[in-house]
């Protein structure tokens, strides 16, 4: 398959270099949130002291798997990240199957992070500043204002947004870092590494460990608002996965010192409030104050992060006429997908409304959406591994060595294989609920993808002419013997 280098008569432009992606990649995972809510919970439930070890091996797959990603990545010119990949893998079917799964993740992944807006916002405006009790419906849709109006402008806007919420919540965990290492804590500094090795669950630690590490595989939607992306989108993406090993590595090392091991398992369950706490204790009521104000930026740059990504999404569905054709126009003075980023709004507004309309717990509803945001990604994760493999097979004179297309992907194959496997066995922990409701998420997610794979079977004998456009690669021959010209990018 030759690369489609046509050029789209209304897209998207933009700048973004290296240090704007590394931005935009960075605020998805909101380094305040995670170290609040996922660190803890990972010390806890996880392996204990060997957490900081865990983060390698994370690490480890994530790498593999960005080598895939990357090679691949030669041959996409359009954006659509795990949509086009596993078109160009194994085929408009699958392919249109996995965009409509993608969109559905990042769209409830966003909506989750909504509800976790509103918790904090309230929580902040009332025991911060003393303001009125308000339900967390309120201020998740002062947020969504805030950040829909931001998604309907260029990339750029975004980026500099998210350049002062991102430098403010890493100069505070970096901060704690330095002062718990520098003063240790009730043990000292020495860990031992084996403390729950026999009782812990290498599976849960795995899980979420890579769900501190999620968002660098969207990097390819901004391709098009990118300068140089064949540099510096491979750039951006080893460099996200590097910094946030090491940046959760550290970070957890300093939660154990400064709790000790045993007392930092038990923190698990209240992860938030422990984490505040320990602020307080190493850097100062001020600094705790000012954590808690940038918790509420921190949730305001990932909301930011996550509905570019659905904007681009249903921008790239939307330019191959798979969604309304509208959609994928950009706007003539912004270059921006606005006419997607106001769909998207909408959509996650409803999401919103279904809990606050139920009275649903706003805790209950995040926990549930970012769970089953979460598991969709790791299944997509694998099903681009498998694209990622099976489109070099059929393309082997590529000239970009072995390691890059078949042992790599195949690593990312399995690590990813095991961490959707414990995913999936341990449901009802991702969704915080039970057995019952995991399975109901799941079905959904499953439904959604299979009716995009029936949609694109039934466009390839009514549609011909939509088929053809499905992932970007408008009249290509995708999927049983698609040909590469050596050096195409």
């Amino acid at each position: 398959m030759t690369a489609d280098t046509t050029t789209e008569p209304a897209g998207l432009d933009g700048h973004l270099g290296t240090p704007a992606l590394l931005l935009l990649t960075l605020s998805y995972m909101a380094p305040l949130v995670a170290m609040g809510g996922y660190v803890p919970v990972i010390i806890g439930y996880g392996l204990g002291a060997a957490t900081p070890v865990v983060y390698a091996g994370v690490m480890a797959v994530m790498l593999v798997f960005a080598v895939g990603l990357m090679a691949m990545a030669r041959h996409m010119t359009t954006p659509g990240a795990f949509y086009t990949y596993i078109t160009a893998g194994l085929g408009r079917v699958a392919g249109l199957g996995a965009g409509f799964a993608a969109l559905t993740g990042y769209v409830v992944t966003g909506a989750a992070t909504y509800g976790l807006g509103g918790i904090v916002t309230g929580e902040l405006v009332q025991g911060l500043f003393h303001g009125p009790s308000l339900p967390w419906w309120f201020w998740a849709i002062v947020l969504w204002a805030v950040v829909s109006t931001l998604t309907m402008f260029n990339i750029a806007v975004s980026a500099r947004v998210l350049t002062i919420c991102l430098a403010a919540e890493i100069a505070i965990v970096l901060l704690w870092d330095a002062q718990v290492l520098t003063h240790g804590g009730p043990a000292g500094y020495g860990l031992d590494l084996t403390a729950q090795l026999g009782t812990g669950s290498v599976g849960f630690a795995l899980l979420f460990g890579i769900a501190c590490l999620t968002g660098f595989e969207s990097i390819q939607v901004f391709r098009a608002e990118t300068r140089e992306p064949n540099r510096t989108i491979p750039r951006a993406t080893y460099l996200t996965v590097v910094i946030l090993t090491g940046f959760w590595a550290l970070g957890s090392y300093a939660y154990l010192v400064a709790y000790g091991t045993d007392a930092a398992i038990a923190t698990a369950a209240t992860p938030a409030e422990s984490f505040l706490a320990s602020l307080a204790q190493y850097a100062g009521t001020a600094v705790r104050d000012v954590a808690n104000v940038l918790l509420v930026t921190s949730v305001v740059a990932a909301m930011l992060a996550v509905q570019n990504i659905c904007a681009r999404y249903s921008f790239a569905l939307g330019r191959d006429h798979v969604l309304p054709p509208w959609l994928g126009v950009a706007h003539p003075r912004y270059k921006a997908p606005t006419r997607a980023a106001v769909v998207v709004a909408l959509v996650i507004v409803v999401i919103i409304a279904v809990p606050a309309l139920l009275r649903i717990d706003s805790t209950v509803a995040y926990v549930a959406l970012q769970g089953i945001g979460l598991w969709v990604i790791l299944v997509l994760m694998l099903a681009t591994s498998v694209a990622i493999t099976v489109f070099f097979r059929r393309n082997p004179d590529t000239e970009l060595g072995v390691w890059r297309t078949t042992v790599a992907p195949m690593l990312a194959i399995l690590g990813l294989g095991y961490a959707v496997l414990q995913a999936t066995v341990n449901s009802d922990v991702m969704v915080g609920g039970s057995g019952v409701v995991a399975a109901w998420c799941i079905a959904a997610v499953v439904v959604v993808a299979a009716a995009g794979m029936v949609y694109a079977t039934w466009l390839r004998t009514r549609r011909p002419q939509i088929w053809t456009r499905i992932g970007g690669v408008h009249g290509a021959d995708v999927g049983p013997a698609p040909s590469v010209e050596p050096g195409t990018t």
